[in-house]
């Protein structure tokens, strides 16, 4: 749907360029105006024309392209909010800071088969649903207390579609995954060795 949209507006932008070309012209023999004149009407048509697809740009893109699952920049928004309610920002970074809504993206739509893909989409429509209908509000523009209330509910699994508790679970787990595995945890909270095993072939011995 997007790229039909943006295709039918790539076509209007070139039939108004041609029609204001042609009026243009039209306007030099009747009216005799010389060819600067005409030159720097049309520039000046052209280069209001050029702004209507960056007017008209489609909000909805995420920020990367997926290729398996359809998020729109709404969505992405929303799922940006909801990591960094599960891990929120203290003295140590928080979701956010590491980008950890792109890395459950990125995985669900590279790693995730194609059932667990349309379970994580289904969740996702259902989750932001359900908070219209209880906030009457996006996730995005919901208080912290209203969605920390909501993630208890669904931990608890208090009335909420099972739909909604696998998206949640799914977002859930690859957040945290993304903090374990992030340069930060890896250097300043559990520092990684790539050998930590280490093999003394020679060592003295005490007598006892």
């Amino acid at each position: 749907m997007v790229f039909q949209n943006r295709s039918l507006i790539k076509f209007f932008v070139s039939l108004i360029l041609i029609v204001s070309f042609i009026t243009l012209i039209y306007a030099t023999k009747l009216f005799q105006m010389n060819r600067r004149s005409v030159i720097k009407n049309f520039l000046f048509v052209s280069a209001g024309v050029s702004l209507i697809p960056s007017c008209m740009h489609d909000k909805g893109k995420a920020s990367f392209l997926l290729k398996n699952i359809s998020i729109n920049g709404d969505q992405e928004k929303m799922l940006a909010n909801l990591t960094e309610t599960i891990i929120p920002k203290t003295d140590t970074p928080g979701a956010n800071d590491l980008s950890s809504h792109l890395f459950v993206m990125m995985m669900v739509d590279d790693c995730f088969k194609k059932d667990d893909r349309q379970k994580f989409q289904n969740g996702l429509v259902s989750f932001e649903n359900l908070v219209k209908k209880r906030y009457g509000s996006s996730f995005v523009d919901c208080t912290t207390a209203q969605k920390k209330e909501l993630l208890t509910d669904i931990e608890k699994k208090n009335n909420v579609p099972d739909d909604i508790v696998a998206f949640y679970n799914i977002t859930k787990r690859l957040t945290i995954q993304s903090f374990v595995s992030s340069q930060y945890y890896l250097t300043k909270v559990q520092v990684y060795e790539l050998v930590p095993g280490r093999w003394h072939g020679c060592v003295p011995v005490k007598n006892s």
